[in-house]
């Protein structure tokens, strides 16, 4: 059997329709972008220490042309090594210093506390939340470390962001920031085709039926062109690319039970994911018949436990793998279609963030991970990452048009300009509770959410950001 990939369903409309209405799905350059998140060779004998190595090296390169630009010239960059310990030769000048930002934090899980002899009786309980009043912020290069007062708000930042501080040495060994500098990220003027891509995330199949399975189908018949009328089909022939964006599987596939047990009392046991996976692979080859269709893992999908998480191995999806329009990738995404430079992420590092400090609202997040240049600053200190030290592959080396974090509560975008470039910010919803997916127009880079319920409903979202 062939499938026309370059065109959707075309029956006519009607009996009285005679001439065969016939559209053509659009078509726009491509390029896969992630090759720097594939871990190619797998060295765990390595020391994290040079994954914050080479990411302050990377970073600083981009923030002292930020302070020159800001402050002049013939700013003083210091390293922490250099700083007085005596104050009273005050300097008649500020200075900057250049550091990765440590958050010291009671409340942050511990490996010596779980195994001092308080705790191994009681068990200190998982915490939601691992901040508190008493967290303080130092300033750590290759020299030494620095305590940070001044103008520095902790709950509002996490460890692992690589920052310039401006002001001066005070007393008792500790650094008076009077403004903090992030790095001058390349960006390069872009101009979208007039095509779209649709993202969806979150579908936590789990082999069984569930109410919304019936929205998800609705959803793919959609996209493929083959659900709604002549309005919705024109609508949907214009999506060029689907970005299915983590945690097509339920949190309930996994087995956390299996991983204590002995491995002969699970041999004859088959994985929870097994239908899951057979259930994902029916929609994606549906999906991969008519329109380019990027997998990306997440959290709760069968792949790496640990960022960036590698592509799901095509023998998963027997159906699917036959198409090549279809491919798996990996978490995070970044990719060049239509003129645009997009980057997903399925959204462990937006939830380790939230835990780490007092910022909730994703597209505040969002901003702030374009502001530091870097999509997963608390890796590998509260989320796991494999022990990079040639590249930190996490850090922005040009500015992208798109940033997604999917899996999120609800959705949201905001549109920010950045040294003159505008990006949009955009929060893609879990279908499974929002029976939900985002349209992107790569032209106009305005995004459109698409709900699915008994009815096809199309409605543009309210901007509350823009």
């Amino acid at each position: 059997m062939t499938v026309d990939c370059d065109s959707l369903l075309s029956n006519p409309l009607s009996s009285s329709v005679r001439a065969e209405v016939r559209l053509n799905r659009s078509t726009a350059k491509y390029e896969n972008k992630s090759e720097k998140f594939r871990i190619s060779n797998r060295e765990y004998n390595k020391q994290y220490c040079e994954t914050y190595s080479v990411r302050l090296d990377t970073i600083r390169k981009m923030i002292i042309p930020q302070a020159k630009k800001l402050h002049g010239e013939k700013i003083v960059v210091l390293p922490l090594s250099e700083l007085r310990e005596d104050t009273d030769a005050a300097r008649e000048e500020d200075i900057l210093i250049v550091g990765t930002l440590f958050k010291q934090q009671e409340n942050k899980p511990s490996i010596l506390k779980e195994f001092s002899e308080d705790q191994i009786d009681k068990p200190e309980p998982e915490k939601e939340k691992y901040t508190a009043e008493t967290d303080s912020l130092v300033l750590e290069d290759e020299t030494m470390r620095v305590k940070l007062i001044g103008k520095v708000t902790p709950s509002l930042l996490v460890n692992g962001v690589v920052v310039g501080c401006w002001g001066r040495e005070a007393s008792g060994g500790n650094f008076d920031v009077k403004e903090l500098i992030y790095p001058l990220i390349p960006s390069s003027d872009t101009q979208g085709e007039e095509v779209s891509i649709c993202i969806l995330s979150g579908l936590n199949l789990n082999g069984t039926e569930g109410d919304w399975l019936e929205s998800a189908q609705l959803a793919v018949d959609w996209i493929c062109g083959s659900a709604g009328g002549l309005a919705d089909q024109e609508i949907a022939s214009r999506v060029e690319r689907v970005i299915l964006a983590g945690d097509c599987l339920a949190e309930s596939t996994r087995n956390k039970e299996d991983l204590t047990r002995a491995r002969y009392l699970t041999l004859n046991k088959q994985a929870g994911s097994v239908d899951a996976m057979r259930q994902l692979d029916d929609l994606l080859v549906q999906l991969a018949g008519s329109v380019n269709t990027d997998l990306l893992p997440g959290e709760n999908d069968p792949a790496t436990g640990i960022l960036p998480q590698q592509p799901l191995h095509k023998c998963m999806f027997p159906q699917a793998s036959v198409f090549p329009t279809f491919q798996s990738v990996t978490n995070p995404y970044s990719c060049s279609v239509g003129g645009r430079e997009v980057l997903v992420l399925s959204g462990q590092s937006i939830g380790d963030i939230v835990k780490n400090s007092d910022l909730s609202n994703t597209i505040d997040i969002l901003e702030n991970l374009i502001k530091c240049g870097h999509v997963a600053p608390t890796c590998p200190d509260t989320l796991g990452c494999y022990p990079t030290y040639l590249e930190d592959p996490f850090v922005l080396q040009t500015l992208p048009d798109i940033l997604v974090a999917s899996n999120q509560a609800e959705y949201n975008f905001k549109k920010i300009v950045v040294n003159g470039k505008p990006i949009l910010l955009l929060s893609v919803p879990q279908f499974s509770s929002s029976r939900a997916v985002v349209q992107i127009s790569l032209h106009t880079l305005e995004p459109s959410i698409i709900e699915f319920e008994s009815q096809l409903e199309i409605s543009n979202s309210p901007e509350p950001n823009k």
